[in-house]
């Protein structure tokens, strides 16, 4: 009978994911509750499918970096179709968009012989592309009571996502280990050549894991738009190198033919699991990356050097032992002791486990009281990478110190996914208040409708969530702000001439809300003509690229609104480089500080200021009165205030009697 190794491929990332769960434990009382080891498993399910197909293709020692643009495409075209002709067949069509995504890329890489990183990269921008282009960069609302059920619904107490995410293990985990399929996978994955010689259609079974890999990002796709309630544009973005971390984590060799479906979905979970104890363990959200870059590169230390470790686990007899008869027996004995190494090991972990369950009981117990005395607040952010949400929660930060409220802040990267499971672990931690910023309404929706299941007041600010009960919402109006832009504009460029216009991230409400005010706004002003409309992604770097070829293309535009400052700074600096800085006027929005500058130095005419931080107080101001019960303004919609050469000076003077005194430096 075979040796079951410590550091076998199959259970390296199952002693890992012990090793995590022991130390989270013993770090925080809340890890063990029920409702967390589910919202665990149930974060974990959508990247555990996804993985579960890249396995299917790494194994070959390819790579699909598409999986996540095929999870978006076939979401829009699932709830597309099921508008109109039903969920049976929205499901059937998103699996058949997936199956199809997969082939193509299938046969690119065995037709065309194109290394499957090129080829999947180009896929990712076309079906991205096509996504946006079906969509028009607009959510598709669902509302079929059968399919939210896939992501919303439970069956013995324990959420649908997670029995898909079971079942799919088993099912694709058999076809690899038990069946003919599974055996020339394996055998094309360690030698292409080989196996061909040895008969096997290699191009069929590349192209049917590629396929598994599309289809199942058709699923995941199904349980996203399920559990958000709505089919986004820029649903997966980013996924893909969520999937490959968890099947590298599992255990399953780049080099190919060699991995299991188990390691990659345990893969997948643990990672979940690090995600769900750095929320709980209110950890830096600047820091989570490092923590999980470093479990990654960990993980493919264990993989390049299994055999130094089983080394250490599994030493032979000392030379010496073999010496006399007592010593002989001595050395069988310790080669038996090392023999059960994974017995021993399995043991302690369990022993830990369990004493783990009981230190937590007692401090549960103990923090319950102390709970009930304190106040506190989540802060769920839209984004940390963008100035303009930085000093919000710098604000709220400042405000919540003043009031003595215990606030925790996560960073959900502008990604919905992310904002609903950030959300999720933190109604386990049960705050008197969350504090909700969406990254777009429907997913704000869907975490408002979870946290009034759970009885915690919700506070939204900048996005309305369409769904659910808030306890207040406070925000600028992004429809005005766009208004206010194109008012500037117009009256920069005297009335007349050829405009620009920089989206942000296509698919969102507040890229959306802005654009359509500013383009509403410029009605107002018949002469001027808008002769392009880019979306800059709210980055200035794509801003600066996007703008300089929008210059080549259109050389007589001299004016350009940016639906935020950071777009309209990188439209400056394309600009000042076309040597044109002179000749175009250039609005933004949000009042950042180096927009500020950019006012005062005359290289923007104006920025129609929001003033985050003082927004980051007014919320912290609410939420602590929602907390202490408090009756507030169901609503409070905020103007921004244009901010021309003139007033800059004015401006900042108002911000440093905030106490804001990062903005104008």
């Amino acid at each position: 009978m075979k040796k079951v190794s410590l550091f076998n491929d199959q259970l390296r990332a199952v002693w890992m994911l012990a090793l995590v769960a022991i130390a989270l434990v013993f770090a925080t009382p809340l890890f063990l509750q029920s409702a967390n080891m589910l919202n665990i498993l149930l974060t974990a399910a959508v990247v555990a499918l996804v993985a579960a197909g890249q396995t299917y293709v790494i194994i070959l020692a390819e790579i699909d970096l598409s999986v996540g643009a095929v999870l978006g495409f076939s979401a829009i075209i699932t709830a597309s179709v099921m508008s109109d002709h039903g969920p049976v067949a929205g499901l059937a069509a998103g699996l058949l968009v997936g199956a199809l995504a997969g082939a193509i890329n299938g046969l690119l890489v065995t037709k065309t012989r194109m290394p499957s990183f090129i080829a999947t990269l180009a896929t990712m921008s076309i079906f991205a592309g096509l996504t946006l282009q079906f969509s028009q960069g607009n959510p598709i609302k669902v509302t079929s009571g059968a399919f939210l059920a896939l992501g919303q619904g439970n069956m013995l107490g324990i959420p649908t996502p997670i029995w898909i995410m079971l079942g799919a293990t088993v099912l694709f985990g058999f076809i690899l280990a038990r069946t003919r399929y599974g055996r020339e996978l394996y055998a094309t994955g360690d030698n292409e050549d080989a196996a061909r010689l040895a008969g096997i259609n290699t191009t069929r079974v590349k192209i049917m894991a590629f396929m598994i890999s599309g289809v199942l990002a058709a699923v995941a796709g199904f349980i996203l738009t399920a559990r958000l309630g709505t089919a986004q544009p820029t649903a997966g973005s980013g996924l893909e190198l969520s999937a490959i971390a968890a099947v590298i984590i599992g255990g399953t060799s780049l080099a190919g033919g060699r991995g299991a479906l188990l390691g990659t979905v345990v893969g997948a979970v643990l990672l979940s699991m690090i995600d769900n104890g750095l929320n709980l363990l209110n950890v830096s959200p600047f820091l989570q990356g490092v923590v999980k870059g470093a479990v990654i590169l960990f993980a493919v230390y264990i993989d390049r050097n299994s055999g130094v470790l089983m080394r250490i686990f599994r030493q032979p007899p000392p030379s010496g032992s073999n010496s006399a008869g007592g010593s002989k027996a001595a050395g069988a004995l310790e080669l038996g002791a090392r023999t059960r190494t994974p017995q021993i090991a399995a043991v302690t972990i369990l022993a830990l486990l369990v004493a783990g369950a009981g230190v937590t009981t007692v401090v549960r117990a103990n923090d319950d009281d102390a709970a009930a005395a304190d106040k506190s607040a989540t802060l769920v952010i839209s984004t940390l990478n963008n100035p303009f949400f930085v000093s919000v929660a710098d604000g709220a930060k400042s405000q919540a110190a003043k009031l003595g409220l215990s606030m925790d802040v996560q960073n959900a990267n502008n990604d919905d996914t992310q904002s609903l499971n950030q959300a999720t672990t933190a109604l386990v931690k049960k705050p008197s208040v969350l504090v909700l910023d969406p990254t777009s309404s429907e997913a704000g929706g869907s975490i408002t409708v979870q946290a009034n299941q759970a009885k915690v007041p919700v506070v939204a600010f900048d996005r309305v969530p369409d769904q659910g009960t808030l306890a207040a919402f406070i925000g600028y109006d992004a429809i005005q702000a766009g208004r206010n832009g194109a008012k500037a504009l117009c009256e920069a460029m005297g009335g007349t001439g050829q405009a620009a216009e920089l989206q942000g991230i296509s698919g969102t409400s507040v890229a959306r809300d802005r654009s359509a005010g500013f383009q509403e706004g410029m009605k107002a002003c018949p002469g001027v003509k808008l002769v392009t409309v880019q979306s800059g992604d709210f980055d200035r770097g794509k801003s600066l690229d996007v703008t300089t070829n929008m210059l080549q293309a259109n050389p007589a535009i001299t004016g350009i609104y940016g639906a935020n400052d950071e777009m309209a700074l990188g439209a400056v600096a394309a600009a000042k480089s076309s040597g044109l800085l002179d000749s175009i006027k250039i609005v933004g929005n949000d009042g950042i500080g180096d927009a500020l500058d950019a006012v005062r130095n005359g290289e923007m005419y104006a920025t129609n200021a929001e003033s985050p931080f003082a927004l980051g107080q007014e919320v912290i101001k609410i939420s602590h009165a929602v907390a202490a019960g408090e009756t507030v303004e169901e609503s409070t919609v905020l103007d921004g205030q244009l901010v021309t050469g003139d007033t800059v000076g004015q401006f900042c003077d108002y911000l440093r009697g905030l106490g804001d005194q990062a903005t104008c430096k």
